[in-house]
């Protein structure tokens, strides 16, 4: 009896002891429920949340770019993009994907290595692998397949830029492209790390990149367990970018664009003389724009930066070059305001000017000079002899006054990125950078345009502007709505600007102007103007004795250049031309400004 009593209470005293541990554990479970359920509820629901609810960014639809007229020049296309979200992909998701992109064809460079080496910290940065951007109708159908037996891919609508006659317009529009590691981080835009921002590069589409851009929406989605959409639960709209309407004539601007493609390299800008407004701003060659909003063959890139044309150059307002004879209104204006010569002054050129052991030598060197010349005439026939005896009474640093007065050797401020200023030399400058003192020689270099001058070619058609406009400055500009700011007239004798003026009218309408062939014949819109030749290397004694004063290789030609305006009673227009190795300016550049300003009276109604 007492061995049954014993394993009962043994019995009883186990069961007790189970019984109790059983109610303890519930009280643990209903504990810990109630702690999940009630207590930390808010902060599981937000991680289920986040599981099931996908935040995505809506780019906004980037603004329009249109001509003066109204025609488009840049607008937007849809398309669908495919891109990768690392976040949360296992290496079996991975080497899933792996197994099944080989059936989908061109994708962007180096994806497999991307995907099978992800960054071992996942940031905004780099948190996206673009798979592949304006896919085609096979691509998109192989790429909805994979996508949906694997994770992380996501299809994705978007708009692509496109650029109407890219080529003529590429140094106006730019193109647009992904941000950079350093855009992300240096710009408040969270949306800059979407896989399909686009940001402004080049030209107005970054100058403006802003107002274009837009503001994204936020769109809230519901996907399954391998990230595959549900259902749409709400929307924030987009805010589309504020389209911005351009000076330029899209006509004319392809008119100068065929006339310029007849040369290798060159530029040309036309501009309202007293606005600053641009009508036409071609740099020769030009490239595809459209080929840089997606990912790029390296090759392309490759030919395009090693073209020895330099069609990634904006020449316009980039390319520095001596601008030869057209400096001589810069020169003759110096002395003029400084009284040492006036209207009647004459100078006789016998083909050269001696300086000690060297001569200079002027272009009619070969048939003896001009003879006696006046400023006009040394204008119009562009006698260096003439201003040879101008820079012996002048000083380098008074030059280089009124150069700068006039814009030249300084940022036009055009609304362009990129934009160079040039040099215009000084004494001190020569000492600083050279380690050099001034020679006479080189003041008798400077007034003619050659030495140390380097300046743009927009630099030149806002200092013809200036002349022809009663010497008021103006800002070179490319959006219709820039601000245009009324400045006051450079102090200048009125009666000098029109000394140079006549001797530019000469250049053009006298029987003996070096750009007399070029002349149009409508008296109601004929142009004034200035040739010069920017020579590019120095041409010496022997090679002047062995008549070799031409190269006959390419790169060794000078530049032709030509400033003018029309029509001459009342000046509207200027334009700026230089053609790289063109040779001479008359029977280069000269015929080239009037077509150009043919086309000019053909396209923008100029007044009667």
């Amino acid at each position: 009896m007492s061995n049954r009593h014993e394993d009962r209470h043994i019995f009883l005293t186990r069961a007790f002891i189970f019984r109790t541990a059983q109610i303890i554990l519930g009280l643990i479970v209903i504990a810990k429920l109630v702690y999940l359920q009630i207590y930390n509820a808010t902060h599981f629901v937000l991680l289920s949340d986040r599981n099931r609810i996908v935040t995505q960014r809506i780019l906004a639809t980037r603004g329009t770019i249109t001509d003066t007229t109204g025609q488009e020049l840049a607008t937007n296309r849809y398309t669908y993009s495919a891109y990768l979200d690392l976040n949360g992909l296992t290496k079996a998701d991975r080497d899933k994907l792996l197994r099944n992109l080989p059936k989908v064809h061109d994708l962007n460079e180096n994806v497999e290595e991307k995907i099978a080496n992800p960054p071992k910290i996942i940031t905004p940065e780099n948190r996206y692998i673009t798979l592949k951007e304006d896919l085609d109708q096979e691509n998109l159908q192989r790429l909805c397949i994979v996508a949906a037996i694997t994770m992380g891919i996501t299809l994705e609508k978007n708009r692509t830029r496109e650029y109407k006659h890219a080529e003529a317009l590429s140094h106006v529009i730019g193109y647009i492209g992904a941000p950079t590691k350093e855009d992300i981080e240096n710009s408040e835009n969270s949306v800059l790390s979407h896989p399909m921002a686009k940001i402004g590069k080049t030209c107005i589409e970054r100058e403006y990149d802003a107002e274009l851009f837009g503001k994204a929406g936020i769109q809230h989605v519901e996907v399954d367990a391998r990230r595959q959409f549900i259902r749409n639960i709400d929307n924030i709209e987009e805010t589309p970018g504020h389209d911005i309407q351009l000076t330029i004539n899209l006509d004319l601007q392809l008119e100068v664009y065929k006339i310029l493609s007849q040369h290798e390299s060159g530029s040309c800008v036309v501009m309202d003389a007293h606005t600053g407004a641009i009508l036409a701003f071609v740099s020769y060659p030009g490239y595809d724009t459209n080929i840089f909003t997606k990912k790029i063959d390296r090759d392309i890139l490759k030919e395009l930066y090693e073209n020895p044309y330099k069609p990634m150059i904006n020449k316009v307002i980039s390319g520095l070059y001596s601008p030869g004879s057209v400096f001589k209104m810069i020169t003759a204006l110096t002395a003029l305001k400084k009284g040492i010569i006036n209207k009647h002054t004459r100078f006789n050129c016998d083909g050269c000017y001696e300086l000690g052991n060297h001569k200079f030598h002027c272009w009619k060197w070969k048939y003896g000079g001009h003879g006696y010349m006046d400023l006009e005439d040394a204008i119009a026939e562009s006698c260096d002899v003439f201003f040879y005896n101008l820079a012996r009474m002048l000083s380098p640093d008074e030059i280089a006054k009124t150069a700068r007065d006039f814009g030249l050797g300084e940022l036009t401020g055009i609304d362009l990125p990129n934009e160079k200023s040039g040099l215009i030399p000084t004494k001190s400058w020569k000492k600083d950078k050279k380690k050099q003192s001034w020679t006479t020689g080189d003041t008798l270099n400077m007034s003619i345009g050659q030495g140390f001058v380097l300046v743009t070619p927009l630099q030149l058609a806002k200092m013809t502007a200036m002349l022809v406009n009663g010497m008021k400055p103006i800002t070179p500009h490319l959006n219709k709505s820039f601000e245009v700011i009324d400045k006051p007239a450079l102090d200048y004798d009125p009666e000098h600007i029109k000394i140079i003026l006549d001797g530019m009218n000469a250049v053009v309408n006298s029987n003996y102007g070096t750009a007399r062939a070029s002349a149009i014949d409508d008296e109601c819109f004929q142009f004034g103007g200035k040739t010069g030749s920017s020579q590019v290397f120095r041409i010496t004694e022997q090679l002047r004795r062995e008549g070799k004063t031409v190269s006959s290789d390419y790169w060794k030609k000078e530049h032709a250049v030509f400033v003018g305006y029309a029509p001459v009673d009342d000046p509207q227009f200027v334009v700026s031309i230089l053609i790289e190795h063109g040779g001479g300016g008359s029977h280069t550049a000269a015929p080239i400004a009037r077509d150009v300003l043919l086309a000019v009276k053909k396209y923008c109604n100029p007044r009667k």
